[in-house]
């Protein structure tokens, strides 16, 4: 299936078990480190990246142990990201090999949002870049459910053939007139 967006065309399709689908996204350029940005102890690497919009990837011990509003409200507007800000992905192990958690501030809403797409793309990419991860990488969100990101690095650093999996649901039926 193919869905219009306004910020893009995208493919998708529905996984063979039904209850999962995945997003084909446009090539992705390596997330990059951001001179000047203010990391709290506590805070290991980040860098900012851009999915459709920039997600700063911020690497800590626990995600659990983050003050996701407060933190995230400070670094989403940190002058350092430019006057728009970002999104911010504050990721940590999960235990497994390629298994992380994920917890997002996502800004306009301006707080915590149980998931982001996007924000598990900059964030995958970023873990293949430091080498803690090997794609494909699943991340578990605040709601519990897991995204799958796989995705191939390029020559150039570049990431293409960028996938975003994750739980499939029927939310709505209706007809448009």
């Amino acid at each position: 299936m193919i869905l219009e967006t306004d910020a893009a065309t995208y493919e998708s399709r529905c996984m063979s078990d039904g209850e999962r689908a995945e997003l084909h996204l446009a090539p992705v350029r390596s997330p990059a480190p951001v001179p000047g940005l203010a990391i709290a102890p506590g805070e290991g690497q980040a860098v900012l990246g851009t999915v459709g919009v920039p997600h700063l990837v911020v690497l800590v011990d626990d995600v659990e142990r983050v003050d996701v509003v407060a933190r995230g409200r400070l670094l989403r507007a940190d002058p350092a990201l430019g006057p728009a800000g970002a999104n911010v992905n504050f990721i940590s192990p999960a235990g497994r090999a390629s298994e992380w958690r994920m917890r997002t501030y996502e800004r306009g809403v301006e707080d915590e949002t149980l998931a982001c797409g996007t924000g598990a793309v900059a964030a995958a990419c970023a873990l293949a870049d430091w080498s803690l991860a090997k794609l494909p990488v699943t991340f578990w969100t605040r709601s519990a459910r897991r995204l799958e990101i796989r995705a191939r690095k390029t020559a150039d650093g570049a990431y293409d053939d960028v996938w975003l999996g994750g739980e499939a649901r029927l939310v709505v039926r209706g007809v448009i007139n």
